[in-house]
This record gives structure tokens, sequence and C-alpha cells, in this order.
């Protein structure tokens, strides 16, 4: 009976981490922003690690923000450096096509850069 019970207890637990590996971890809202320690770049275009609270990420060194839109596309990534915005990229959809039409790169001093995509 006790193999039983923990072979059902061990099915039930994978198919539950099998479910959780398949969806985002949270529902990402419109107009919020979202904070990570790290991020990555796919194809120019800025992607946030895995999300954390900004008490988390605001004692480190280096951390970003993210917003997004209804569609759940980043529409704005920031970098910062103690505290101060090192970069700012602002993504610039058509349509309704995943993939950002362009960014634009703003430095700290202001300039601003256009990347097409």
């Amino acid at each position: 009976m006790q193999k039983i019970f923990l072979s059902a207890v061990l099915f039930l637990l994978s198919a539950v981490a099998y479910s959780e590996g398949e969806f985002k971890p949270y529902k990402i809202t419109p107009g919020i922003s979202y904070y990570s320690n790290e991020y990555s770049t796919e194809h120019g275009v800025s992607q946030l690690g895995e999300e954390k609270n900004f008490e988390e990420v605001y004692q480190n060194y280096n951390y970003y923000e993210a917003v997004f839109d209804e569609q759940e596309r980043m529409v704005v990534f920031k970098a910062y450096k103690r505290g101060s915005i090192e970069l700012s990229e602002t993504y610039v959809y058509e349509g309704e096509d995943n993939g950002p039409a362009r960014k634009i790169i703003t430095s700290p001093d202001g300039s601003e850069t256009v990347v097409e995509f």
C-alpha cells in the first residue's frame, strides 16, 4: 500500500513540475516594471532574466528593468548602474508581428541611436 501511495505522489509531483515548465511563472501586466539582476540579448533585443522584486535588485551594482505592452512584448528596457540609468532601449512595433521594427537606444547623456530590424 505504501508503494502505491508513494508512486501516486511521485506521479502527481512530476505532472505538476512538467506543467509549470510550459507556462510563465507570472502574468505580465502591461505598463508595470519588472526587474532582474541579469539579462541577455537575442537578435538585438534585450531579454530580462529571472524576475525579482525591486528590493532584491536595487542592492546590486547592476540591475535591469523591463516594461511590457498588452501583447506581452517588451517596450522599454533599462540598464542601471549604481541606481543611475546607463542605457535605455525603447522598442517600436508595427502591426501584430511579435518582433520589433526598431529600437531607440538612449545613452545617459540623452543622445539617441535608432536601430532598424
